[in-house]
């Protein structure tokens, strides 16, 4: 049998992107990946074709949640077609681009899905905000709802 790992880190990362942060109340619902390249974890999700169906962030699409994290997927991330959890309401760890800081507004760029704290050419997601400051780009906590 081959070796699978060879090496241990003495200490797991604090935080993983598109982890639930805490057992606070949450609203998580599941939505069908429709586009090809799929749909990463703590990445924004926007409306898909069908009602049931989201995909990564595109310009013009209404926002649906962020993608929640599921250890079980292979490829480390949600395939196409794959169940997507997705977080409407509650503190989920996304990658903010910029340093921000709590109580800070949340954007995304809709032709990336990259969340950030500047309002300029990008969307406001509603009712959300910076729940953790960075002092730059870095894993943050992220408030829905």
């Amino acid at each position: 049998m081959p070796t699978i790992q060879t090496n241990y880190l003495a200490t797991h990362a604090r935080w993983v992107e598109g982890m639930e942060l805490n057992m606070e109340p949450k609203v998580i619902v599941t939505r069908l990946a429709e586009d090809v390249e799929g749909i990463g974890f703590g990445k924004v999700c926007v409306q898909g074709t069908a009602d049931n169906q989201v995909v990564d962030s595109e310009a013009t699409v209404k926002f649906a949640g962020i993608a929640v994290l599921d250890t079980t997927r292979p490829n480390g991330k949600y395939d196409q077609y794959d169940n997507v959890a997705v977080m409407k309401k509650g503190v989920i760890v996304v990658q903010a681009s910029v340093a921000v800081a709590v109580g800070d507004p949340v954007y995304y760029v809709p032709a990336t899905g990259v969340l950030t704290n500047v309002a300029s050419g990008n969307t406001l997601i509603a009712n959300a905000q910076w729940d953790t400051s960075t002092t730059a780009a870095g894993l943050a906590a992220l408030r829905l709802g």
